[in-house]
């Protein structure tokens, strides 16, 4: 329950005294810092009744997040150039859905703001000439331009997809003088934000919705999209959710919302004290109990993908609030995004005589050096170059060192090997010069996919169980040879990494399923580095890259499947050589990498180290 009357007006008061007294272009931008231990009340944002007033920088925001931004009205007399610029500021505040306006003409004030531009730096903004007649005899010019210019890096569309896209950016924006006031305003405003990558940071914060494909049955696919900080994110992830997914997933999903549902009006949804989240939804059709407790599971986890946000129990209802069905947390795990990720036991790795073995996946275990596992791939004979790890750790899939055939064998018995399970197109001439097999992967279904690269072409492969015949799968709209992919765990996604020429690129695809067999379309380049060398799942809807920029050092950093790079991203400070890498889609267990002296890894907040017993391994991997 909000605090009402004199505690609110006071303070109401001192914000408008506080933002008076700051000079004028400080207070344009005044940020409200509330302070003292009652901000929640009943759990409730409410005013406090006492605490001081100060102005906090924006760039120091995020460390506070409840501090609140307000925006000033446009300031009389204010050049066009001002007005532009001050209307962009305006749209960082929180309460930019109605200052903004002010800004704008009477004729543009149906303006809504819809997607969000991305710039490397802020926004330059300068006053064009305007075409036409100059004024004469005294008249005053009635119309001006003004531009915005920059790199741009990428942008969200209205729902909060961010798509990479590096281009020079230029932007005229037409005012117009008011007739009666004499104040110039925004006859034609942009989409949206237009931002600078740091505030971007600032200003938004990311989310994800969840939904259900084909392949990933009951278990929720995480669909990455950003959302306005402090403004009102729960709702608005949950009304991107009912939206449908806009990202790489979109194209696979399957509707479990009826069509057309909405939130019902008026609704600011928060978790109440007993920890419910109570959600009114406007129907054209009532769902059945089944599929409203799969409704009920999708708001659940795209609420909780908000930072601080803990659900215990969803309730759906009716715009008339007439109880649908309710969802508690533990109900909910089955549906849970990371369900068939599960919690690795041990790291995989092969050691110098070509070997699969195994230690302990936690930070400070396995000082006493690997152990090889209890399988004919960790005989030798073959000579093993590279391995998958069915996420059960039951069964292993190992590719020989010449890169020329696929054995699939049994971890928990010893077993003979038998035939291999694939044998690569490639000659022994071609694959001694990098084509044949690459590095397998399993997905959470128990499904075995690997690539056969011949010469400039490659072919994907997909084992049904790890142990049927492979089939063929279509990658549609595919570009270049695949080098090395990825399974994530609800199987509904791949990442690939794609060669074309002396360039390499990380590469998602989503996967459907055609009679049966799943097919790989969607393709998206994430603009993650330019030459990319290895890859690997690191959650739900993050990856772990290495590569390097045209013509820079070779990085490690973390990516999302939007393509977009999390703040403080690069990982691989001190280390060189690195020839691939894994991490745990749990994200519990240390990131892992092979250099040239063998095998490192870095626990949470510690250095990268020597694995005891790594010296001379390569093709580190987490079951998966």
């Amino acid at each position: 329950m909000a605090v009402r009357g004199r505690g609110r007006r006071t303070a109401a008061r001192a914000a408008g005294a506080y933002r008076r007294r700051l000079p004028a272009r400080t207070r344009r931008y005044a940020t409200v810092a509330l302070l003292g231990g009652s901000l929640l009340l009943a759990g409730c944002a409410s005013m406090p009744d006492s605490g001081g007033v100060h102005q906090v920088p924006l760039s120091e925001q995020r460390e506070d997040p409840r501090a609140r931004t307000y925006a000033e009205r446009p300031e009389p007399g204010a050049s066009p150039q001002r007005i532009v610029s001050d209307f962009l500021e305006a749209l960082r505040s929180d309460d930019y859905a109605t200052v903004a306006k002010a800004y704008l003409t009477k004729k543009a004030r149906t303006w809504t703001p819809g997607e969000t531009t991305v710039l490397a730096e802020a926004p330059r903004v300068s006053e064009q000439p305007t075409p036409g007649p100059k004024p004469v005899n005294g008249d005053r010019m009635t119309t001006a331009v003004v531009q915005l210019s920059g790199d741009k890096v990428a942008w969200l569309n209205d729902a909060g997809t961010y798509t990479p896209d590096e281009r020079v950016y230029n932007l005229n924006i037409e005012l117009s003088k008011e007739g009666k006031s004499g104040q110039w305003r925004i006859v034609d405003p942009p989409r949206g934000l237009v931002i600078s990558r740091a505030d971007f940071e600032r200003t938004f914060q990311s989310a994800s919705t969840y939904h259900f494909t084909a392949r990933s049955r009951d278990t929720l696919v995480a669909d990455p999209v950003y959302v306005r900080r402090r403004i009102d994110p729960v709702t608005d992830a949950v009304r991107t959710l009912l939206d449908g997914p806009g990202g790489l997933i979109g194209s696979v999903t399957e509707t479990t919302f009826p069509e057309r549902t909405t939130l019902a009006r008026n609704q600011r949804l928060a978790v109440d004290e007993e920890g419910t989240l109570r959600v009114r939804l406007a129907l054209e059709t009532t769902p059945g109990l089944h599929t409203c407790e799969r409704m009920a599971a999708q708001v659940l986890h795209t609420a909780e993908s908000q930072e601080g946000v803990r659900v215990d129990n969803v309730e759906l209802l009716t715009a008339r609030d007439t109880k649908l069905c309710d969802l508690s947390a533990t109900a909910g795990e089955r549906y849970a995004p990371d369900r068939l990720a599960r919690h690795p036991s041990s790291l995989y790795f092969i050691d110098a005589k070509n070997r699969l073995v195994r230690t302990s996946s936690g930070p400070d275990a396995g000082e006493a050096g690997p152990a090889t596992v209890i399988s004919p791939l960790g005989d030798g004979k073959p000579a093993i170059g590279s391995a998958a790890v069915a996420r059960s750790e039951k069964k292993a899939a190992g590719v020989t060192a010449t890169g020329r055939a696929l054995y699939v064998s049994s971890l928990d018995e010893s077993s003979a090997l038998g035939e291999p399970l694939l044998t690569s197109g490639a000659t022994e001439a071609q694959a001694e010069r990098g084509d044949g097999l690459t590095a397998a992967s399993w997905d959470g279904l128990g499904d075995l996919w690997v690539a056969d690269r011949v010469g400039g072409e490659s072919r994907l492969y997909w084992m049904a169980g790890g142990a049927a015949d492979p089939v063929r799968i279509d990658v549609t709209g595919l570009e270049g040879r695949i080098e090395a992919l990825r399974m994530s765990a609800e199987g509904a996604r791949i990442a690939l990494v794609v060669s074309e020429g002396s360039e390499s690129r990380l590469v998602l695809g989503a996967v459907s399923v055609k009679d049966g067999v799943p097919v790989v379309a969607q393709l998206r380049d994430t603009g993650a580095l330019e030459e990319v060398r290895a890859v690997s799942w690191a959650g739900e809807s993050r990856l772990l890259v290495v590569g390097r920029e045209s013509e820079g050092v070779q990085q490690m950093r973390l990516v999302s499947t939007d393509g977009s790079v999390p703040p403080a991203a690069e990982l691989g400070q001190g280390l060189t050589g690195v020839t691939s890498v894994a991490a745990a889609e749990d994200g519990t267990k240390p990131l892992v990498a092979a250099v040239e002296d063998g095998i490192v890894r870095l626990p949470q907040n510690a250095y990268w180290k020597a694995v005891p017993g790594g010296e001379g391994g390569t093709a580190p991997v987490y079951p998966g």
